[in-house]
């Protein structure tokens, strides 16, 4: 990056603003003025867009929650998502007070069955990756389809972000089926693994290799530039698979227990991949008439372990969020909630519950869907 000042000129004489206190000035602007001032010099635009820079305003800004609320129209066959952000995330407050960033629409046929990922700032939501803050969104290119004789397919798509090379990729993971056994891997012709990254030229997947056959089993969730997700090897091995954004090579991170292995089958709604101290773990509902969360720990090249339990949750259909402070609380949320936006707070110490609720101004009080993303940042990206 070039280190240089900015030579304010007035009637009498030209005045040099030092390097640092522009980043001090730019630090302090909102993000849709920062994308608006990368338009007034190339010295402005290395500033925003350098690692520095982006990292400065990561550790800077407070721990926020981006609230997406999802409204679908079929006799259109469209659906419309509107994004708020929340303000600074108290656990003494009962009350949450939102701000609204933007509104995009598009066809519900492109959004399919994937879930929705929120990473530093992008969202991707099936063929869409949108930046929530100024309601940009750019359409993901047609995937490349090897010529194979059966059409039966299995698919997934895990959206991360490279800090190293500050770039956001999607990995699109493709197992073609044949035959009509029970196993998939005795019914598998060959597995196809695509990645796109984001502002690249040409605008295309590119197909990268794995050593490692396998299927996958979950979400994905991204941790310091790498994804990670459950995954059944083609030896029956239930793990923890790591791919490495910045290198595209994957590996297995750790080994799933066979109590996890067990539970993981026998619930639906609460395995969810969360980042607990900035490492995997999974909360899983044991049982379904207790309302009750065991979570596991994975850790690099062992086997996970039960962290803890959550007994007495004030309700069922809960699902872990992640962790709020260094104290180790836990933030939960409602699987399914139309009439209010809330999270649940568990204090660790107290081991007390308290509903904590969005002040949202929105408007419809109704909504198809809605989810909540813990850590949101604004993103600079240019989409």
């Amino acid at each position: 990056m070039i280190r240089r000042s900015v030579r304010l000129r007035t009637k009498r004489r030209t005045i040099a603003v030092p390097f640092d206190l522009q980043i001090e000035i730019l630090s302090w602007l909102p993000s849709k003025s920062l994308v608006r001032f990368m338009l007034v010099s190339k010295s402005w635009r290395e500033i925003i867009l350098s690692k520095s820079f982006i990292r400065l305003r990561s550790l800077t800004q407070p721990l926020r929650f981006l609230l997406a609320f999802c409204i679908i129209d079929e006799p259109t066959g469209r659906l419309s998502y509107s994004f708020f952000s929340s303000s600074s995330l108290s656990s003494s407050s009962t009350s949450i007070s939102t701000t609204f960033l933007s509104k995009i629409t598009f066809p519900l046929r492109c959004r399919a069955s994937y879930p929705s990922y929120y990473v530093n700032g992008l969202m991707n939501m099936g063929e869409i990756i949108c930046n929530p803050c100024t309601g940009k969104t750019i359409f993901l290119p047609k995937l490349v389809n090897p010529t194979v004789a059966s059409r039966r397919r299995i698919t997934d798509r895990f959206f991360g972000y490279d800090p190293v090379n500050n770039q956001y990729k999607v990995l699109y993971i493709t197992v073609y089926l044949v035959g009509k056994a029970i196993q998939i891997f005795s019914k598998t012709k060959f597995v196809t693994f695509q990645v796109f990254t984001l502002g690249a030229k040409p605008k295309r997947w590119r197909f990268i290799d794995c050593g490692i056959p396998h299927t996958t089993c979950s979400d994905g969730l991204c941790i310091d530039g790498s994804v990670y997700y459950i995954a059944t090897t083609d030896k029956r091995m239930m793990c923890l698979m790591r791919f490495d954004l910045n290198s595209e090579k994957f590996n297995i991170y750790a080994r799933v227990s066979e109590e996890t292995r067990a539970l993981y089958f026998r619930d639906n709604g609460s395995r969810n991949l969360i980042n607990y101290h900035g490492k995997v773990a999974i909360a899983i509902q044991p049982s379904r008439s207790v309302p009750s969360l065991d979570l596991f720990i994975f850790e690099a090249g062992k086997q996970d372990y039960k962290e803890k339990s959550f007994d007495n949750l004030p309700q069922l259909h809960l699902r872990m969020k992640g962790v709020i402070n260094h104290m180790g609380d836990i933030i939960f949320v409602p699987c399914y909630s139309r009439s209010e936006a809330i999270v649940i707070h568990h204090d660790f110490k107290g081991a007390s519950f308290q509903k904590m609720k969005f002040e949202v101004d929105a408007e419809q009080d109704i909504y198809s869907e809605s989810d909540y993303f813990m850590g949101y940042v604004e993103s600079l990206m240019l989409i």
